[in-house]
C-alpha cells in the first residue's frame, strides 16, 4: 500500500496543548456541541481516492477532507456486504453480536443500540439519506431517525436483477435541503451514497472522461456530489461546528483474485476501506494515523469527541487517544463473507488481523503478511504455524449472541426482487452443512461462481439467451449448485416462460428435496404462470414444513387471490401480518383486497398504513386513489394517483387511472401524457389497450374523447 506523503499536521505537544487549554472536546470555540455528518460511500476502494495514493482519479473533495483533517491507513471493514457493514458500523458491534451476517435474509435485531438513537437521546436531531435498495427501512437501520429517506426510483421491473437506486447529486441535495432547514439545531445526518456500486454508470462528462474506467469515473462523480456539500458547509458557516466522518462500507475487487465485485472473498480490496475525520476545533490538520482500526471503533469515537457517554454494549475502541498523541493498544480485527455460506453451503469464511498478519479460516487457510503483501499475493500458511491466528478467531466466535441462520421473517417480496443483483442473491432455506472439505473451499467453487456472475452480467445488459444457455451449463457441471437454479427460474419468469421456470424449480428441488425457500418460489411461479390451484398445493405444503414463514402465506393469498377464493386470501394474508407487522406490501395486498371485496373503509385503513410504513409504494397511492374515487373524490383520487405515477413512472394501473379520472374532469390536455405511458408500458394483449389507444387519437384530433 503506498504511503501518503503529506505533513502530519500539528506537532503532538502542540496539539495537547490546545486540548488542554480549556478547549473541551465535542465543543466548537463558541463552546456549543458539534453537529455529525457521518458518510459513507458504497463499493468505494481506498486506493482509488487519490489521498490514499490512488493515481487513476483525481478526489479533489475528499483529498482536501483529508488535508484538513485525520486519515487512517489502515482502516478496516468487518464485512464486504452492503447492510451486514452498516449494521457494524451504526451499532458498533460485530455480526457475531448484532447477528446480520448477510443482505439477505437478516434485519437488524431491535434490541441493537444504533448510533442515531444514541445522539437522539442526547438532544440531536437525526436525518439518514441512503441511496439504494440494500439499506431500505424495512431491514432495520432506521430506528432512531427523525427522516429515513430511502425513497429513491423503484427498480426495472423488466429486469429480475436490478434494484432501485438514487443518484448521488440528488442524494446530496436532499441532504443539502434537510441540513439547511435544521442548521439552528444541533443534528447527526447519516449520507450514504450507492454511485461506485455495479453497474458502473457515471453520469456525464464523467462516462466520457473515465471511458476506460468506468468505476473510476462513479468514484470521480461522488467526490464532485461531496463537494458541492462540502462548499454548502463552508457558505453557510456550518463547517466549523461539525464533525465530519467519511468512509466505505467495503471495497470492489475489480478482478482481483478473481473476483469481479464483493461479498464472496475477503481480500483486501473489498475489506480496507477509507477512514477519514476532520472537526476543524478539535483535531489536527493533515495527520495521517497507521494504527489497525476497524469500523466499530467509529461510534465510541464520535461518543469521545463529542464528550458523550458511551454505551456499555460497544465492542469498538475509541480513537481519541491516537488523535491526541496518547498511548493506544491496537485490537485485533474480526471479518467475515458468508454470503455463499447462505446462498449455497458452501463454506464459511472468516478470519482475524492481528497487527500486520491476516489470516483467512477456510478449508485451505490463508495467511498474509500485509506490511510487505498487501495485496496478498503470497500465502503464508504452509510456512508459518496459523494456531494463535485460530485462538483468536475462535475467541471472536465464542463472544457470538445471536443465531447464525437467516431469521424466520421474511424481506417484503418487493425488497427481494429489487436485491436480485449482482452478489445479493436470495440465501437458501435447506439445512446448513457443518463440515466442509477442500471441495468446499470458495478458491475451489470459484470458477462456478464466475459462471454465475457472467449469467447475471448478461441478463442485467438485455441478453438472457446467452444468461440461460450459461446457467444450464453451468446446472450441468455443478447440479447442486442451487443459486443457479434461482437465477435461471427468475430469468425465465422475467421472460413469461413461467413453465420453464417451474420445471427449473422442479429439478432444485429434486437437488435439495427439503429446501422451503425453492418450495416457495415454485409456487409462486406456478400462480404467477396462471397455474394458481397447484401453486396453492405447493404453497400448502411449504408452510406444513415452515409455517412461520411470512413469505409463503403472503405468495399463498395472492394465489387464492387470483383464484377468486377472497376469505382464504384473507386468512393467509392476516397469518403473513402476524409475522410481520411492518411489511407495507402486505398491507397493501389486504387493501386490494378489501378493495375487491367493496370495502372501502378497511381497504383506505390498511392502504393508509402500507404508505406509513413505506410512503415510496406505488401501489398502495395507487390503491388509497380507487378508495377515494368509490367514494366519489375524483379530485383527492387524481392527487393520489398522480403520488403513484411520480413513485413509478411505469404502473400501468395509475396511469390508466390517472389519464382516464383527468378525462371525467374535462381536462384531455393533461390526460394525454399518462394515457401515452400507459400505452408504452402495457403488453400488447391489454384488454384496454384498444380503447386507450382511440382516447389517444381522439386528444391529439382535439374531439371530445368522453
Amino acid at each position: 500500500m503506498k504511503r501518503d506523503k503529506r505533513g502530519w499536521g500539528l506537532p503532538r505537544a502542540l496539539f495537547c496543548a490546545i486540548l488542554i487549554a480549556g478547549l473541551s472536546a465535542g465543543e466548537t470555540v463558541s463552546g456549543e456541541r458539534m453537529n455529525v455528518l457521518l458518510i459513507s460511500i458504497d463499493t468505494l476502494r481506498a486506493d482509488r481516492l487519490s489521498c490514499y495514493g490512488g493515481t487513476t482519479v483525481q478526489t479533489r473533495a475528499i483529498d482536501s477532507l483529508a488535508r484538513k483533517g485525520v486519515l487512517f491507513e489502515r482502516a478496516f471493514a468487518h464485512t464486504p456486504l452492503t447492510l451486514p457493514s452498516h449494521t457494524n458500523l451504526l451499532t458498533g458491534t460485530l455480526p457475531t453480536v448484532h447477528g446480520v451476517h448477510d443482505n439477505i435474509g437478516f434485519r437488524v435485531p431491535l434490541d441493537s443500540l444504533n448510533l442515531a438513537e444514541h445522539l437522539k437521546a442526547q438532544g440531536y436531531t437525526t436525518a439518514a439519506f441512503v441511496s439504494a435498495d440494500p439499506l431500505h427501512s424495512s431491514f432495520g437501520l432506521a430506528r432512531g431517525f427523525d427522516l429515513y429517506d430511502d425513497f429513491f426510483a423503484p427498480a426495472n421491473l423488466s429486469n429480475s436483477f436490478s434494484y432501485g437506486e438514487r443518484k448521488g447529486a440528488d442524494t446530496v441535495s436532499k441532504a443539502v435541503d434537510w441540513i439547511g432547514r435544521h442548521k439552528d439545531l444541533r443534528w447527526f445526518l447519516f449520507l450514504h451514497l450507492f454511485d461506485p456500486h455495479q453497474p458502473y454508470a457515471p453520469p456525464e462528462p464523467f462516462a466520457r472522461e473515465y471511458a476506460a474506467d468506468l468505476y473510476g469515473g462513479e468514484v470521480a462523480y461522488v467526490d464532485d456530489c461531496l463537494g458541492k456539500l462540502f462548499r454548502y458547509l463552508d457558505a453557510s458557516g456550518l463547517t466549523a461546528k461539525t464533525l465530519i466522518v467519511l468512509t466505505a462500507d467495503h471495497g470492489e475487487s475489480l478482478g482481483e483474485h478473481g473476483e469481479l465485485t464483493h461479498g464472496y472473498f475477503a481480500y483486501n480490496s473489498t475489506l480496507h476501506v477509507p477512514l477519514i475525520l476532520r472537526a476543524d476545533a478539535l483535531l489536527p490538520a493533515g495527520k495521517v494515523d497507521r494504527h489497525l482500526i476497524s469500523h466499530i471503533d467509529v461510534f465510541p469515537t464520535i461518543c469521545d469527541l463529542l464528550r458523550v457517554k458511551k454505551p456499555g454494549v460497544l465492542q469498538g475502541q475509541s480513537l481519541l487517544p491516537l488523535l491526541q498523541g496518547l498511548p493506544f493498544s491496537e485490537k485485533p480485527v474480526y471479518f467475515e463473507s458468508l454470503e455463499a455460506y447462505y446462498g449455497n453451503n458452501w463454506a464459511p469464511l472468516r478470519g482475524v488481523i492481528r497487527g500486520h498478519v491476516k489470516f483467512i479460516d477456510l478449508p485451505l487457510p490463508e495467511l498474509y503478511d500485509l506490511d510487505s503483501d498487501f495485496q496478498e499475493k503470497n500465502n503464508l500458511a504452509s510456512k508459518r504455524s496459523t494456531d494463535d491466528d485460530r485462538k483468536v478467531l475462535h475467541e471472536f466466535l465464542a463472544t457470538a449472541r445471536r443465531p447464525m441462520e437467516p431469521r424466520a421473517l421474511k424481506e417484503d417480496p418487493r425488497v427481494l426482487e429489487k436485491m436480485k443483483s449482482l452478489g445479493y442473491l436470495a440465501a437458501g432455506g435447506g439445512p446448513r452443512k457443518t463440515g466442509f472439505s477442500e471441495k468446499d473451499d470458495l478458491k475451489t467453487l470459484l470458477p462456478y461462481y464466475q459462471k454465475l456472475v457472467d449469467s447475471v452480467v448478461f441478463s442485467s445488459q438485455g441478453d438472457n439467451p446467452r444468461a440461460v444457455r450459461i446457467l444450464k451449463e453451468l446446472i450441468r457441471e455443478k447440479a447442486d449448485y442451487l443459486t443457479a437454479y434461482e437465477c435461471l427460474a427468475a430469468i425465465y419468469a422475467q421472460m413469461s416462460q413461467y413453465e420453464e421456470a417451474v420445471k427449473t424449480l422442479e429439478a432444485a428441488l429434486i437437488e435439495a428435496p427439503g429446501d422451503v425457500h425453492m418450495k416457495g418460489l415454485l409456487g409462486l411461479y406456478l400462480s404467477q404462470g396462471g397455474n394458481q390451484e397447484a401453486a396453492i398445493k405447493k404453497l400448502r405444503a411449504a408452510l406444513e414444513t415452515d409455517p412461520q414463514d411470512a413469505e409463503l402465506w403472503t405468495n399463498l393469498g395472492v394465489a387464492c387471490w387470483k383464484s377468486g377464493r377472497l376469505d382464504e386470501a384473507k386468512e393467509s394474508y392476516l397469518k403473513a401480518l402476524a409475522l410481520d407487522k411492518n411489511d407495507a406490501g402486505l398491507l397493501n395486498n389486504l387493501g386490494t383486497l378489501a378493495l375487491s371485496q367493496k370495502d372501502l373503509d378497511k381497504a383506505w385503513d390498511y392502504f393508509n398504513r402500507a404508505v406509513a410504513i413505506d410512503s415510496n409504494l406505488a401501489s398502495a397511492w395507487n390503491g388509497k386513489g380507487a378508495v377515494l374515487d368509490g367514494k366519489a373524490d375524483l379530485p383527492g383520487a387524481v392527487e393520489c394517483w398522480k403520488k403513484a405515477v411520480s413513485l413509478n413512472p411505469n404502473h400501468e394501473m395509475a396511469l390508466y387511472n390517472l389519464g382516464m379520472a383527468l378525462l371525467r374532469l374535462n381536462r384531455p390536455a393533461e390526460a394525454l401524457s399518462p394515457l401515452e405511458n400507459y400505452l408504452r408500458v402495457t403488453r400488447p394483449d391489454s384488454p384496454d389497450r384498444a380503447r386507450v389507444s382511440e382516447l389517444v387519437k381522439s386528444i391529439k384530433q382535439h374531439r371530445t374523447p368522453l
